[in-house]
């Protein structure tokens, strides 16, 4: 089972892999690390994490959603296809 807690600049991301669902959370932090703004998600493929969750709310931020990709991989999520 895959897990990641991260964060990269004001955006956190925490996701868990149970058993072929993504399930977690994206946090936008304030200047004080408190939570403005958070968003559940629970879906099947981590793409769809980064493409329909993350690349959005960082305002469509390629880089951020590409080192979010660089560090599910490292913790072990995959893309079946």
């Amino acid at each position: 089972m895959s897990q990641l807690n991260t964060c990269i600049g004001r955006y956190c991301l925490k996701a868990s892999d149970q058993g072929g669902l993504i399930r977690g959370s994206i946090a936008i932090n304030g200047e004080g690390g408190s939570v403005q703004s958070q968003q559940q998600f629970a879906v099947h493929y981590m793409n769809d994490v980064l493409n329909n969750v993350v690349y959005p709310v960082t305002g469509g931020n390629r880089q951020i959603t590409d080192d979010f990709r660089k560090k599910m991989q490292a913790a072990g999520f995959e893309q079946p296809h």
